[in-house]
């Protein structure tokens, strides 16, 4: 018996398996069962393996396929054009293509004094966290639970039925996820640009938040201050509370970036099946250049894909 159990111990672990979010190259998503045990990369000229368990998302950094290069240049041509609609959705799959928009992001910039909105400044950061930056721009993004980002190339694998060098991207899913963001009045207004949670939901995912704060859209006059539910009743010299189906100063939603915008305020339970990544602002309209002030706000998922730093 004693002999039996050295023997089984000996023997490999089976992989557990594990729910996977694919994005191919052709802009493909899909979700798979796959049974990896370990993820072989090289990091600063040394191999390592990594238990596929430890996964938050892996972020190809070959180059740009074709198809993928002309979604740049258009995309890239989109979020400095007047569509807000436009420029949100090429803000979102750029995001997601990832590593290889970098260079011909930064062969865009100009010297230009930056002010708001900024989102083809901020694009930069939403694809690559100053943390993960390397001079190599072709090394892959690998993040993993512990909060440890690396730089690497990883060596060719089969994740179901793709092979790594058809993949722009993968995620693991995982069983629970919480952040704790803060949105802001200004930066985050729907007016402007919409914090990515980087939190991305599938059909089975469930999610809640809660949020705490308060922000003033009319600087010194407090009819115009709210928590994250918004005003109830209209500021002074306004006919509605209500801008766009929703309290001013209300805290909303969207899944993705041409999702439907949905309430929030200060706690919330995903009612139904979502997809997509989940994005967060507060309410206002086109005079929001007086705003001061943002909502703290603790989210929970489940079954859900951890594909970025929140932005």
């Amino acid at each position: 018996m004693r002999i039996l159990l050295a023997v089984l111990a000996c023997l490999p672990l089976l992989a557990k398996p594990s729910t996977v979010y694919i994005q191919t190259k052709d802009g493909a998503t899909s979700e798979a069962k796959v049974d990896v045990s370990t993820l072989k990369v090289t990091v600063d000229g040394k191999p390592r393996s990594i238990p596929f368990a430890t996964i938050l998302s892996v972020h190809n950094g070959e180059a740009a396929s074709p198809a993928e290069a002309e979604k740049i240049a258009k995309g890239i041509a989109a979020i400095q054009g007047t569509d807000r609609k436009v420029r949100d959705l090429a803000v979102e799959q750029l995001t997601a293509i990832g590593i290889p928009v970098i260079t011909p992001l930064l062969k865009t910039y100009k010297d230009t004094q930056q002010e708001e909105p900024r989102p083809l400044y901020r694009l930069f950061e939403r694809i690559i966290p100053s943390h993960a930056d390397t001079f190599d721009r072709e090394l892959s993004l690998i993040r993993l639970a512990s909060g440890e980002s690396l730089r690497a190339k990883v060596e060719p694998f089969q994740l179901g039925p793709l092979n790594w060098s058809q993949i722009r991207f993968f995620a693991v899913q995982q069983k629970s996820i919480t952040r704790r963001v803060d949105v802001h009045s200004i930066r985050h207004s729907t007016q402007i640009e919409y914090f990515d949670t980087a939190i991305l939901f599938s059909a089975a995912s469930k999610a809640s938040a809660t949020a705490s704060g308060f922000t003033r859209l009319s600087w010194e006059t407090d009819g115009w201050a709210t928590d994250p539910n918004g005003l109830t009743k209209p500021g002074p010299n306004y006919k509605t509370n209500l801008v766009d189906g929703h309290p001013f100063g209300a805290l909303v939603g969207r899944f993705g970036a041409s999702g439907e915008i949905f309430f929030l305020g200060k706690s919330w339970t995903s009612k139904q099946a979502a997809s997509g990544k989940l994005f967060l602002a507060i309410n206002d309209n086109r005079h929001w250049q007086n705003n001061l002030g943002q909502y703290r706000v603790i989210i929970q998922a489940s079954d859900a894909y951890d594909v970025g730093d929140p932005q």
